[in-house]
């Protein structure tokens, strides 16, 4: 990560940490960002998983969750890449893939495949910190 890539982190944290509208059943789900390419529209923000984020039925990361943290994320992302944008979900579709502990550490992984259109399309990666093969959901 350069000095600009470093920068925009500090910016998107920044510009993200008074918005209290991130969260989930009363639980803050701000999602710190620790890595950035502006280049490639992408960032890795990190999340330690608790109780409360996984479903009892599946031992997945819960769907609920998963859509909070997707719709968050990647409106940090594009508002980022593009600030005078305004993020409009219109459709989101997420999946827990495989049963997590907690006291895991996460990556969310973002990236947004069309930066420059007026519809800018996001995803999320939902993967283990330590093992990035290791996929916990996506959005």
């Amino acid at each position: 990560m350069d000095d600009a890539d470093a920068k925009f982190v500090q910016l998107i944290n920044k510009a993200y940490a008074h918005i209290g509208s991130y969260l989930y059943y009363g639980m803050d789900i701000r999602p710190q960002v620790t890595w950035a390419s502006v280049a490639d529209s992408e960032f890795i923000a990190e999340w330690l998983v608790t109780d409360d984020c996984i479903s009892p039925e599946t031992g997945c990361i819960d769907e609920g969750w998963l859509a909070t943290v997707t719709d968050n994320t990647t409106a940090m992302l594009i508002g980022s890449i593009q600030p005078a944008a305004k993020s409009v979900s219109t459709s989101i579709s997420v999946q827990g893939l495989s049963p997590i502990s907690p006291g895991t550490s996460i990556e969310i992984f973002c990236k947004l495949s069309s930066p420059h259109t007026k519809q800018p399309h996001a995803t999320a990666i939902f993967r283990d910190k330590a093992d990035r093969a290791l996929v916990y959901g996506v959005g």
